[in-house]
């Protein structure tokens, strides 16, 4: 069991390390890595509003209300995954 998470976290380290080159490259290739810094935080606001919406639409009032009214079912849901993934 050790084995299989080591080599999970092996390649998610491996494939994080992979973006990471091709952000950086896909930055000097569009010369963000040369311009100042106050056009770079400017030029990605528009991340920071789609990341902002996504947000506000998942976690609204509605979804609060449901997960608050079926928490037991969700919490017994995971103890289920969690014995099965344990094997006892």
């Amino acid at each position: 069991m050790i084995t299989a998470i080591v080599i999970v976290f092996y390649v998610c380290l491996f494939l994080f390390t992979v973006g990471t080159v091709l952000a950086l490259f896909s930055s000097w290739r569009a010369g963000c890595l040369h311009r100042d810094i106050q056009e770079v935080k400017s030029g990605l606001g528009w991340v920071f509003l789609t990341i902002k919406n996504f947000a506000q639409l998942i976690f609204n009032r509605t979804v609060y209300h449901h997960l608050m009214s079926y928490y037991m079912f969700y919490t017994l849901a995971l103890l289920f995954m969690a014995v099965a993934i344990t094997g006892t």
